[in-house]
Protein backbone atom coordinates (compact mmCIF):
# COMPACT_ATOMS: atom_id res chain seq x y z
CA UNK A 1 0.00 0.00 0.00
CA UNK A 2 1.08 3.56 -0.74
CA UNK A 3 3.02 5.04 -3.55
CA UNK A 4 6.73 4.26 -3.92
CA UNK A 5 8.75 7.47 -3.76
CA UNK A 6 12.48 7.39 -4.42
CA UNK A 7 12.97 11.17 -4.50
CA UNK A 8 11.16 13.35 -2.03
CA UNK A 9 11.94 16.98 -2.61
CA UNK A 10 11.19 20.04 -4.66
CA UNK A 11 12.69 23.24 -6.01
CA UNK A 12 10.81 25.48 -3.59
CA UNK A 13 9.58 25.57 -0.03
CA UNK A 14 6.12 25.99 -1.56
CA UNK A 15 5.89 22.21 -1.63
CA UNK A 16 6.65 21.87 2.10
CA UNK A 17 8.62 18.70 1.35
CA UNK A 18 11.64 17.31 3.14
CA UNK A 19 13.16 13.88 3.35
CA UNK A 20 11.24 11.16 5.22
CA UNK A 21 12.13 10.73 8.88
CA UNK A 22 14.23 7.55 8.90
CA UNK A 23 14.32 7.44 12.70
CA UNK A 24 10.73 6.20 12.85
CA UNK A 25 11.94 2.59 12.59
CA UNK A 26 13.98 2.38 15.78
CA UNK A 27 11.57 4.76 17.48
CA UNK A 28 9.08 1.89 17.56
CA UNK A 29 11.14 -1.26 16.98
CA UNK A 30 14.74 -1.47 18.21
CA UNK A 31 15.50 -4.51 16.06
CA UNK A 32 14.70 -2.53 12.90
CA UNK A 33 17.35 0.11 13.53
CA UNK A 34 19.21 -0.95 10.37
CA UNK A 35 16.22 0.33 8.39
CA UNK A 36 17.25 3.85 9.38
CA UNK A 37 20.10 3.69 6.89
CA UNK A 38 19.03 1.19 4.26
CA UNK A 39 15.25 1.54 3.76
CA UNK A 40 14.61 3.27 0.41
CA UNK A 41 18.38 3.64 -0.03
CA UNK A 42 19.46 0.09 -0.75
CA UNK A 43 18.48 -1.34 -4.19
CA UNK A 44 16.63 -4.18 -2.47
CA UNK A 45 14.05 -1.65 -1.24
CA UNK A 46 13.60 0.09 -4.59
CA UNK A 47 9.90 -0.77 -4.92
CA UNK A 48 8.96 -0.51 -1.28
CA UNK A 49 6.46 2.14 -0.16
CA UNK A 50 7.70 5.33 1.43
CA UNK A 51 7.02 5.76 5.16
CA UNK A 52 8.07 8.24 7.82
CA UNK A 53 6.27 11.20 6.26
CA UNK A 54 3.65 13.58 7.56
CA UNK A 55 0.34 14.23 5.86
CA UNK A 56 1.59 17.68 4.88
CA UNK A 57 4.63 16.14 3.22
CA UNK A 58 2.38 13.78 1.26
CA UNK A 59 0.32 16.75 0.12
CA UNK A 60 3.46 18.64 -0.86
CA UNK A 61 4.72 15.74 -2.94
CA UNK A 62 1.34 15.43 -4.65
CA UNK A 63 1.54 19.06 -5.76
CA UNK A 64 5.16 18.64 -6.84
CA UNK A 65 4.19 15.56 -8.86
CA UNK A 66 1.35 17.37 -10.64
CA UNK A 67 3.70 20.19 -11.64
CA UNK A 68 6.37 17.80 -12.91
CA UNK A 69 3.93 15.70 -14.94
CA UNK A 70 2.36 18.74 -16.56
CA UNK A 71 5.78 20.28 -17.21
CA UNK A 72 6.96 17.07 -18.90
CA UNK A 73 3.88 16.97 -21.13
CA UNK A 74 4.34 20.57 -22.22
CA UNK A 75 7.99 19.89 -23.03
CA UNK A 76 7.08 16.81 -25.06
CA UNK A 77 4.50 18.84 -27.00
CA UNK A 78 7.18 21.52 -27.55
CA UNK A 79 5.06 24.16 -25.90
CA UNK A 80 7.81 25.04 -23.44
CA UNK A 81 11.54 24.31 -23.42
CA UNK A 82 13.29 22.15 -20.86
CA UNK A 83 15.01 24.30 -18.25
CA UNK A 84 17.74 22.45 -16.36
CA UNK A 85 18.68 25.52 -14.32
CA UNK A 86 15.43 26.27 -12.53
CA UNK A 87 15.86 28.28 -9.33
CA UNK A 88 13.63 29.34 -6.46
CA UNK A 89 12.12 32.13 -8.56
CA UNK A 90 12.00 30.39 -11.93
CA UNK A 91 10.73 26.87 -11.21
CA UNK A 92 7.74 25.59 -13.17
CA UNK A 93 4.26 25.30 -11.68
CA UNK A 94 0.87 24.78 -13.25
CA UNK A 95 -0.30 28.13 -11.91
CA UNK A 96 2.67 30.01 -13.36
CA UNK A 97 2.12 28.47 -16.77
CA UNK A 98 -1.57 29.35 -17.01
CA UNK A 99 -0.97 32.81 -15.57
CA UNK A 100 1.75 33.46 -18.16
CA UNK A 101 4.44 34.11 -15.55
CA UNK A 102 6.67 31.10 -16.31
CA UNK A 103 9.44 32.71 -18.37
CA UNK A 104 6.72 35.05 -19.69
CA UNK A 105 5.38 32.19 -21.80
CA UNK A 106 1.89 32.81 -23.10
CA UNK A 107 -0.28 29.75 -22.38
CA UNK A 108 -1.39 27.75 -25.40
CA UNK A 109 -5.15 28.18 -25.82
CA UNK A 110 -5.44 24.54 -26.89
CA UNK A 111 -4.27 23.38 -23.47
CA UNK A 112 -7.23 23.66 -21.11
CA UNK A 113 -6.79 20.77 -18.67
CA UNK A 114 -4.13 19.96 -16.11
CA UNK A 115 -3.41 16.92 -13.89
CA UNK A 116 -4.39 17.31 -10.25
CA UNK A 117 -2.53 14.76 -8.11
CA UNK A 118 -3.75 14.59 -4.52
CA UNK A 119 -4.59 12.31 -1.62
CA UNK A 120 -7.82 10.28 -1.96
CA UNK A 121 -10.97 11.39 -0.18
CA UNK A 122 -13.01 9.03 1.97
CA UNK A 123 -15.63 8.84 -0.78
CA UNK A 124 -12.98 7.89 -3.34
CA UNK A 125 -11.62 5.33 -0.90
CA UNK A 126 -15.01 3.61 -0.84
CA UNK A 127 -14.90 3.38 -4.64
CA UNK A 128 -11.38 1.94 -4.49
CA UNK A 129 -12.41 -0.73 -1.99
CA UNK A 130 -15.46 -1.74 -4.02
CA UNK A 131 -13.43 -1.95 -7.23
CA UNK A 132 -10.57 -3.91 -5.67
CA UNK A 133 -12.87 -6.39 -3.94
CA UNK A 134 -14.83 -6.95 -7.14
CA UNK A 135 -11.72 -7.52 -9.26
CA UNK A 136 -10.19 -9.89 -6.72
CA UNK A 137 -13.43 -11.83 -6.27
CA UNK A 138 -13.67 -12.32 -10.04
CA UNK A 139 -10.11 -13.62 -10.06
CA UNK A 140 -10.70 -16.20 -7.32
CA UNK A 141 -13.95 -17.34 -8.90
CA UNK A 142 -12.10 -18.35 -12.06
CA UNK A 143 -8.75 -19.50 -10.67
CA UNK A 144 -8.62 -23.22 -9.84
CA UNK A 145 -4.96 -23.72 -8.91
CA UNK A 146 -3.89 -24.86 -5.45
CA UNK A 147 -2.06 -21.56 -5.13
CA UNK A 148 -5.34 -19.69 -5.52
CA UNK A 149 -7.22 -22.08 -3.25
CA UNK A 150 -4.79 -21.40 -0.40
CA UNK A 151 -5.36 -17.68 -0.72
CA UNK A 152 -9.09 -17.96 -1.22
CA UNK A 153 -9.42 -19.54 2.22
CA UNK A 154 -8.27 -16.27 3.78
CA UNK A 155 -9.75 -13.76 1.36
CA UNK A 156 -9.21 -10.82 1.33
CA UNK A 157 -5.45 -11.30 1.43
CA UNK A 158 -3.22 -8.63 2.95
CA UNK A 159 -0.18 -8.21 5.17
CA UNK A 160 -1.06 -7.57 8.82
CA UNK A 161 -0.10 -8.53 12.35
CA UNK A 162 3.64 -8.72 11.63
CA UNK A 163 5.58 -9.56 14.78
CA UNK A 164 9.05 -8.01 14.93
CA UNK A 165 11.90 -8.21 17.43
CA UNK A 166 11.20 -11.82 18.41
CA UNK A 167 14.34 -13.15 20.12
CA UNK A 168 16.19 -10.13 18.75
CA UNK A 169 15.51 -11.40 15.25
CA UNK A 170 15.02 -9.22 12.20
CA UNK A 171 13.63 -12.02 10.07
CA UNK A 172 10.31 -10.21 9.77
CA UNK A 173 10.70 -7.61 7.04
CA UNK A 174 7.84 -5.12 7.14
CA UNK A 175 6.44 -3.88 4.90
CA UNK A 176 6.46 -5.66 1.51
CA UNK A 177 7.21 -4.71 -2.06
CA UNK A 178 4.68 -2.14 -3.29
CA UNK A 179 4.14 -4.21 -6.44
CA UNK A 180 3.60 -7.50 -4.63
CA UNK A 181 0.23 -9.12 -5.14
CA UNK A 182 -1.25 -12.58 -5.41
CA UNK A 183 -2.97 -11.66 -8.65
CA UNK A 184 -2.57 -9.50 -11.73
CA UNK A 185 -5.95 -9.58 -13.43
CA UNK A 186 -5.12 -7.97 -16.75
CA UNK A 187 -3.25 -5.35 -14.81
CA UNK A 188 -6.49 -4.35 -13.08
CA UNK A 189 -5.65 -5.17 -9.48
CA UNK A 190 -4.99 -2.50 -6.88
CA UNK A 191 -2.08 -3.84 -4.88
CA UNK A 192 -2.06 -3.74 -1.08
CA UNK A 193 -5.04 -1.47 -0.61
CA UNK A 194 -5.49 -3.04 2.83
CA UNK A 195 -2.73 -3.77 5.31
CA UNK A 196 0.97 -3.48 4.46
CA UNK A 197 1.30 0.32 4.74
CA UNK A 198 -1.50 2.68 5.72
CA UNK A 199 -2.26 5.63 3.45
CA UNK A 200 -2.82 9.27 4.24
CA UNK A 201 -6.28 10.44 3.24
CA UNK A 202 -7.35 13.86 2.00
CA UNK A 203 -9.12 14.52 5.30
CA UNK A 204 -6.94 15.91 8.10
CA UNK A 205 -5.30 13.35 10.38
CA UNK A 206 -6.97 10.37 8.71
CA UNK A 207 -5.24 7.30 7.27
CA UNK A 208 -6.76 4.43 5.33
CA UNK A 209 -6.57 0.67 5.14
CA UNK A 210 -4.63 -0.28 8.24
CA UNK A 211 -1.06 -1.58 8.11
CA UNK A 212 1.37 -4.36 8.96
CA UNK A 213 1.35 -3.41 12.65
CA UNK A 214 -2.44 -3.90 12.91
CA UNK A 215 -4.12 -7.25 13.44
CA UNK A 216 -6.14 -8.80 10.64
CA UNK A 217 -9.30 -8.41 12.73
CA UNK A 218 -8.65 -4.69 13.20
CA UNK A 219 -8.04 -4.11 9.50
CA UNK A 220 -11.23 -5.95 8.57
CA UNK A 221 -13.30 -4.00 11.10
CA UNK A 222 -11.81 -0.55 10.51
CA UNK A 223 -10.75 1.20 7.33
CA UNK A 224 -10.01 4.66 8.75
CA UNK A 225 -7.46 5.44 11.42
CA UNK A 226 -6.38 8.66 13.12
CA UNK A 227 -2.73 9.55 13.69
CA UNK A 228 -0.95 12.82 14.42
CA UNK A 229 2.63 12.22 13.25
CA UNK A 230 4.75 10.20 10.86
CA UNK A 231 5.60 6.58 11.62
CA UNK A 232 7.05 3.47 9.99
CA UNK A 233 3.70 2.03 8.88
CA UNK A 234 2.06 4.97 7.09
CA UNK A 235 2.68 6.24 3.57
CA UNK A 236 0.36 7.45 0.83
CA UNK A 237 -1.07 6.84 -2.62
CA UNK A 238 -2.14 9.46 -5.15
CA UNK A 239 -5.28 9.81 -7.19
CA UNK A 240 -5.21 11.97 -10.31
CA UNK A 241 -8.03 14.00 -11.81
CA UNK A 242 -7.76 16.05 -14.98
CA UNK A 243 -9.23 19.46 -14.26
CA UNK A 244 -10.27 22.35 -16.45
CA UNK A 245 -8.22 25.48 -15.77
CA UNK A 246 -10.48 28.36 -14.88
CA UNK A 247 -9.02 31.85 -14.92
Amino acid sequence: MAWTMRIFGANSSEYHSVLPDTLVWADKFDCLKSYETNYLREPAFYLYPVVGITQQQARGYSKWRADRVFEKLLIEFRIIKYDAAQASKTYFTIEKYFNGTYHNTRPDKRIKYFPDYRLPTLNERNQIVQYADTVDSMYFDTCTSKYCADYKDRFPVFLSGVVTCVDDSTRAKPPIDAHYSYTTVNGGSIFNFRGNVGEWAFENGVTLGGSWVDSRETVLQLDTFHINKQNCWTGFRNVCQWKLWKE
